[in-house]
Protein backbone atom coordinates (compact mmCIF):
# COMPACT_ATOMS: atom_id res chain seq x y z
CA UNK A 1 0.00 0.00 0.00
CA UNK A 2 1.10 3.50 -1.18
CA UNK A 3 0.04 7.09 -1.45
CA UNK A 4 1.64 10.56 -1.96
CA UNK A 5 4.11 12.18 -0.05
CA UNK A 6 1.64 14.86 0.47
CA UNK A 7 -0.51 12.46 2.21
CA UNK A 8 1.02 12.37 5.41
CA UNK A 9 2.16 14.74 7.68
CA UNK A 10 5.29 14.40 10.46
CA UNK A 11 4.70 14.05 14.05
CA UNK A 12 6.00 15.80 16.80
CA UNK A 13 8.39 14.34 19.09
CA UNK A 14 5.85 14.22 21.94
CA UNK A 15 3.61 12.72 19.88
CA UNK A 16 6.33 9.69 19.61
CA UNK A 17 6.77 9.49 22.70
CA UNK A 18 3.18 9.60 24.06
CA UNK A 19 2.60 6.83 21.75
CA UNK A 20 5.48 4.74 23.12
CA UNK A 21 3.85 5.84 26.65
CA UNK A 22 0.66 4.37 25.39
CA UNK A 23 1.64 0.92 24.40
CA UNK A 24 4.15 0.76 27.88
CA UNK A 25 0.75 1.22 29.63
CA UNK A 26 -1.54 -0.74 27.38
CA UNK A 27 1.10 -3.79 28.12
CA UNK A 28 1.10 -3.19 31.56
CA UNK A 29 -3.02 -2.90 31.84
CA UNK A 30 -3.45 -6.06 29.96
CA UNK A 31 -1.02 -7.68 32.43
CA UNK A 32 -2.58 -6.73 35.68
CA UNK A 33 -6.40 -7.73 34.16
CA UNK A 34 -4.33 -11.23 34.09
CA UNK A 35 -2.84 -11.53 36.89
CA UNK A 36 -6.79 -10.67 38.45
CA UNK A 37 -8.14 -13.42 36.14
CA UNK A 38 -5.67 -16.36 37.95
CA UNK A 39 -5.40 -14.24 41.61
CA UNK A 40 -7.48 -17.57 42.79
CA UNK A 41 -4.76 -20.21 41.88
CA UNK A 42 -2.06 -21.87 43.85
CA UNK A 43 0.73 -19.43 44.52
CA UNK A 44 3.47 -20.42 42.05
CA UNK A 45 0.91 -22.41 39.90
CA UNK A 46 1.94 -20.61 36.77
CA UNK A 47 5.55 -19.17 37.65
CA UNK A 48 7.15 -21.83 35.63
CA UNK A 49 5.69 -20.32 32.44
CA UNK A 50 5.56 -16.81 33.49
CA UNK A 51 8.02 -15.91 30.34
CA UNK A 52 5.53 -17.49 27.97
CA UNK A 53 2.70 -15.84 29.34
CA UNK A 54 3.97 -12.62 29.07
CA UNK A 55 4.68 -13.48 25.80
CA UNK A 56 1.73 -14.70 24.71
CA UNK A 57 0.34 -11.13 25.67
CA UNK A 58 3.00 -8.80 23.73
CA UNK A 59 2.21 -11.46 20.69
CA UNK A 60 -1.63 -10.76 21.47
CA UNK A 61 -1.26 -6.82 21.12
CA UNK A 62 1.24 -7.13 18.08
CA UNK A 63 -1.14 -9.32 16.63
CA UNK A 64 -4.22 -7.18 17.15
CA UNK A 65 -2.32 -3.90 16.57
CA UNK A 66 0.64 -3.65 14.76
CA UNK A 67 -0.02 -6.91 12.41
CA UNK A 68 -3.49 -5.55 11.60
CA UNK A 69 -3.37 -2.04 11.55
CA UNK A 70 -0.04 -1.59 10.64
CA UNK A 71 0.75 0.73 14.08
CA UNK A 72 1.12 0.05 17.61
CA UNK A 73 -2.07 0.97 20.05
CA UNK A 74 -0.72 4.10 21.18
CA UNK A 75 0.34 5.36 17.61
CA UNK A 76 -3.38 3.98 16.46
CA UNK A 77 -4.94 6.14 19.12
CA UNK A 78 -3.24 8.89 17.93
CA UNK A 79 -3.94 8.58 14.24
CA UNK A 80 0.28 7.22 13.35
CA UNK A 81 0.82 4.75 11.36
CA UNK A 82 4.48 3.13 10.42
CA UNK A 83 6.16 4.12 7.04
CA UNK A 84 8.70 2.38 5.45
CA UNK A 85 11.57 4.54 4.30
CA UNK A 86 12.40 4.31 0.55
CA UNK A 87 14.33 5.39 -1.64
CA UNK A 88 11.07 7.48 -3.50
CA UNK A 89 10.25 10.53 -2.41
CA UNK A 90 7.07 10.98 -4.68
CA UNK A 91 5.37 7.67 -2.88
CA UNK A 92 4.54 7.16 0.82
CA UNK A 93 5.35 3.08 1.62
CA UNK A 94 3.96 2.10 5.02
CA UNK A 95 5.17 -0.83 6.64
CA UNK A 96 5.58 -4.34 4.42
CA UNK A 97 4.95 -7.78 5.95
CA UNK A 98 8.91 -8.53 6.62
CA UNK A 99 8.93 -5.77 8.74
CA UNK A 100 6.37 -6.48 10.51
CA UNK A 101 7.85 -10.29 11.39
CA UNK A 102 11.16 -8.54 12.36
CA UNK A 103 9.27 -6.09 14.51
CA UNK A 104 7.59 -9.18 16.18
CA UNK A 105 10.96 -11.31 16.55
CA UNK A 106 12.28 -8.23 18.25
CA UNK A 107 9.83 -7.19 20.69
CA UNK A 108 7.94 -10.83 21.51
CA UNK A 109 10.98 -13.33 20.91
CA UNK A 110 14.08 -11.50 22.07
CA UNK A 111 12.42 -10.27 25.52
CA UNK A 112 10.72 -14.17 26.13
CA UNK A 113 14.11 -15.40 25.96
CA UNK A 114 15.67 -13.36 28.06
CA UNK A 115 13.07 -13.90 30.50
CA UNK A 116 13.54 -17.69 29.76
CA UNK A 117 17.25 -18.56 29.49
CA UNK A 118 19.20 -15.21 31.20
CA UNK A 119 16.91 -14.62 34.18
CA UNK A 120 15.93 -17.90 35.05
CA UNK A 121 19.80 -19.04 34.11
CA UNK A 122 17.94 -21.87 32.19
CA UNK A 123 20.68 -22.09 29.38
CA UNK A 124 21.15 -26.19 27.98
CA UNK A 125 24.77 -25.68 27.83
CA UNK A 126 27.74 -26.65 29.99
CA UNK A 127 28.94 -24.46 32.69
CA UNK A 128 32.01 -23.10 30.92
CA UNK A 129 30.12 -22.32 28.08
CA UNK A 130 27.17 -20.76 29.79
CA UNK A 131 29.78 -18.37 31.69
CA UNK A 132 31.41 -17.29 28.02
CA UNK A 133 27.51 -17.13 27.20
CA UNK A 134 26.18 -14.69 29.74
CA UNK A 135 29.13 -12.68 29.32
CA UNK A 136 28.92 -12.46 25.52
CA UNK A 137 25.16 -11.54 26.25
CA UNK A 138 25.59 -8.71 29.17
CA UNK A 139 27.92 -6.94 26.93
CA UNK A 140 25.93 -7.16 23.70
CA UNK A 141 23.06 -5.66 26.23
CA UNK A 142 25.19 -2.60 27.56
CA UNK A 143 26.50 -1.64 23.99
CA UNK A 144 22.39 -2.01 22.83
CA UNK A 145 21.83 0.28 25.42
CA UNK A 146 24.42 2.82 24.74
CA UNK A 147 23.34 2.97 21.42
CA UNK A 148 19.32 3.29 22.45
CA UNK A 149 20.78 6.48 24.44
CA UNK A 150 22.75 7.94 21.19
CA UNK A 151 19.68 7.00 19.24
CA UNK A 152 17.70 9.32 21.58
CA UNK A 153 19.72 11.95 21.60
CA UNK A 154 19.64 12.08 17.99
CA UNK A 155 15.65 11.56 18.17
CA UNK A 156 15.85 14.46 19.70
CA UNK A 157 17.75 16.97 17.68
CA UNK A 158 16.02 15.30 14.09
CA UNK A 159 12.44 14.29 14.95
CA UNK A 160 13.19 10.64 13.64
CA UNK A 161 13.43 6.92 15.11
CA UNK A 162 12.27 7.33 18.61
CA UNK A 163 13.90 3.56 19.30
CA UNK A 164 16.65 1.85 17.88
CA UNK A 165 14.38 -1.12 16.84
CA UNK A 166 12.77 1.33 14.73
CA UNK A 167 15.79 2.97 12.66
CA UNK A 168 16.90 -0.59 11.97
CA UNK A 169 14.52 -1.57 10.38
CA UNK A 170 13.72 1.69 8.36
CA UNK A 171 10.46 2.34 9.66
CA UNK A 172 8.99 5.40 11.81
CA UNK A 173 5.00 6.88 12.71
CA UNK A 174 3.87 9.47 10.78
CA UNK A 175 0.37 10.95 10.29
CA UNK A 176 -2.29 9.11 8.06
CA UNK A 177 -3.68 12.25 7.21
CA UNK A 178 -3.29 15.51 6.67
CA UNK A 179 -3.40 17.36 9.93
CA UNK A 180 -5.80 20.46 10.26
CA UNK A 181 -4.54 23.60 11.95
CA UNK A 182 -6.51 24.03 15.25
CA UNK A 183 -7.90 27.53 16.16
CA UNK A 184 -8.52 28.49 19.57
CA UNK A 185 -9.70 32.28 20.87
CA UNK A 186 -7.31 33.63 22.84
CA UNK A 187 -10.46 34.09 25.53
CA UNK A 188 -11.14 30.74 25.44
CA UNK A 189 -7.61 29.56 26.40
CA UNK A 190 -7.46 32.16 29.09
CA UNK A 191 -10.84 30.82 30.67
CA UNK A 192 -9.79 27.10 30.78
CA UNK A 193 -6.64 27.97 32.20
CA UNK A 194 -8.16 29.89 34.94
CA UNK A 195 -10.38 27.38 35.78
CA UNK A 196 -7.89 24.78 35.37
CA UNK A 197 -5.71 26.51 37.90
CA UNK A 198 -8.59 26.95 40.40
CA UNK A 199 -9.63 23.61 39.87
CA UNK A 200 -5.66 22.63 40.71
CA UNK A 201 -6.31 24.74 43.99
CA UNK A 202 -9.02 23.52 45.15
CA UNK A 203 -7.72 19.97 45.11
CA UNK A 204 -5.03 21.08 47.07
CA UNK A 205 -7.15 22.95 49.85
CA UNK A 206 -10.01 20.56 50.41
CA UNK A 207 -7.98 17.71 52.06
CA UNK A 208 -6.56 20.02 54.60
CA UNK A 209 -10.22 21.62 55.68
CA UNK A 210 -11.53 19.91 58.79
CA UNK A 211 -15.61 19.59 57.76
CA UNK A 212 -16.31 17.75 61.07
CA UNK A 213 -14.72 20.53 62.74
CA UNK A 214 -16.29 23.37 61.24
CA UNK A 215 -19.61 21.42 61.61
CA UNK A 216 -19.21 21.29 65.67
CA UNK A 217 -18.11 24.54 65.77
CA UNK A 218 -21.47 25.77 64.17
CA UNK A 219 -23.82 23.42 65.63
CA UNK A 220 -21.83 24.97 69.26
CA UNK A 221 -22.80 28.29 68.23
CA UNK A 222 -26.72 27.63 66.72
CA UNK A 223 -27.55 25.27 69.69
CA UNK A 224 -25.92 27.67 72.29
CA UNK A 225 -24.46 26.52 75.44
CA UNK A 226 -26.65 25.05 78.27
CA UNK A 227 -25.86 25.58 82.53
CA UNK A 228 -24.46 22.73 84.09
CA UNK A 229 -27.80 23.04 86.19
CA UNK A 230 -29.91 23.06 83.27
CA UNK A 231 -28.41 19.70 81.93
CA UNK A 232 -28.89 17.75 84.97
CA UNK A 233 -32.85 18.69 85.07
CA UNK A 234 -32.88 17.36 81.43
CA UNK A 235 -31.43 14.26 82.07
CA UNK A 236 -32.93 11.28 82.95
CA UNK A 237 -32.02 7.61 84.45
CA UNK A 238 -31.47 6.62 81.05
CA UNK A 239 -28.74 8.72 80.08
CA UNK A 240 -26.43 8.23 82.70
CA UNK A 241 -26.69 3.88 82.19
CA UNK A 242 -26.09 4.26 78.39
CA UNK A 243 -22.46 5.62 76.90
CA UNK A 244 -24.25 7.33 73.52
CA UNK A 245 -20.84 6.23 71.42
CA UNK A 246 -20.33 2.48 72.42
CA UNK A 247 -24.27 2.44 73.76
CA UNK A 248 -22.50 0.21 76.95
CA UNK A 249 -22.42 1.21 80.83
CA UNK A 250 -20.35 4.29 80.59
CA UNK A 251 -16.51 3.85 81.88
CA UNK A 252 -15.60 6.64 84.11
CA UNK A 253 -18.47 9.01 82.94
CA UNK A 254 -17.58 12.20 81.63
CA UNK A 255 -19.67 14.65 80.12
CA UNK A 256 -19.08 17.88 77.38
CA UNK A 257 -21.91 20.20 78.16
CA UNK A 258 -24.56 18.72 76.45
CA UNK A 259 -27.58 16.37 78.02
CA UNK A 260 -25.20 13.05 76.88
CA UNK A 261 -23.02 10.49 79.24
CA UNK A 262 -20.12 9.47 77.69
CA UNK A 263 -16.92 7.14 78.51
CA UNK A 264 -13.94 8.81 79.08
CA UNK A 265 -12.43 6.78 76.74
CA UNK A 266 -14.98 7.29 73.86
CA UNK A 267 -15.02 10.92 74.59
CA UNK A 268 -10.78 11.15 74.07
CA UNK A 269 -10.85 9.16 70.65
CA UNK A 270 -13.37 11.47 69.51
CA UNK A 271 -11.86 15.00 71.16
CA UNK A 272 -8.16 13.60 69.49
CA UNK A 273 -9.46 13.61 65.80
CA UNK A 274 -11.72 16.91 66.77
CA UNK A 275 -10.77 18.68 69.21
CA UNK A 276 -14.05 21.08 69.17
CA UNK A 277 -16.40 17.37 69.51
CA UNK A 278 -19.78 18.76 70.09
CA UNK A 279 -23.09 16.38 70.12
CA UNK A 280 -26.63 17.94 70.56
Amino acid sequence: MSGTASDVTEPLRVSQLDAAELDSEVHQLMKNQFKKVIKYLKPGTLSSIEPELNSALRLIIWKFSLYDWGSTVGQHILDLKYKAESTSSSKTHWINSTQKWLYCLAAVGVPWARERFLDRGALPVQDSIKQQIYKVLHWTEVVWKCASLVNFLVFLQQGKYQSLLERLLGIRPVFQQQQMIRQVSFEYMSRELLWHGFAEFLFFLLPLVNFRNIKSYLTQQISGKKSRASLQSFRCKADYEKCVICEQWPTSPQEIGCVHVFCYYCIMSNYKAVASFFLS
